[in-house]
């Protein structure tokens, strides 16, 4: 495994307890970290062991924060974590959103003044249902909730 993965927020030792044994990891789709810009306004990255996505990192903008229906499943079945202004781990998930602010970038159709906040989503395929998973799927979404504000230059 590479000693860090998805844009370096994470550390291949913070992540090993959520992977199952293999002989081959490798990272796809590892696009830059802007959901400000672009078209899809949305980025992932996929950890794959053995061929198969086992972690991956999700970030999406959106026009919906703290208090709408922006996660359904993080409602249904999560357990409330302290991770950005609302989020939730799950099973083999994890989920935040957060409003980040950036009255320096230009708004058109494209970019609309609603869209300011930030969702982002850990899943972690095939792991355990433990309570440990859900330890360190809270621990990694702290994590990314802080990179995601200091890189997407959140006010």
């Amino acid at each position: 495994m590479p000693k860090s993965i998805c844009w370096g927020v994470f550390a291949s030792g913070a992540v090993a307890p959520l992977l199952p044994n293999g002989d081959a990891a490798a990272l796809e789709n590892d696009r830059p970290f802007d959901v400000f810009r672009g078209s899809e306004q949305s980025t992932y990255c996929t950890l794959r062991i053995d061929g198969n996505s086992r972690f991956v990192a999700w970030a999406e903008l959106r026009r919906s924060g703290k208090g709408t229906d922006w996660n359904h499943s993080a409602r249904v079945f999560g357990t409330h974590i302290e991770a950005g202004d609302e989020g939730f781990v799950w099973d083999q998930t994890a989920a935040s959103v957060f409003l980040c602010e950036r009255p320096d970038l230009p708004r058109n159709v494209m970019l609309p003044a609603s869209a300011k906040y930030i969702a982002l989503e850990l899943t972690a395929d095939r792991s355990p249902k433990t309570q440990q998973t859900r330890d360190v799927l809270t621990t990694l979404m702290k994590q990314y909730v802080q990179f995601a504000k200091q890189k997407l230059k959140c006010r």
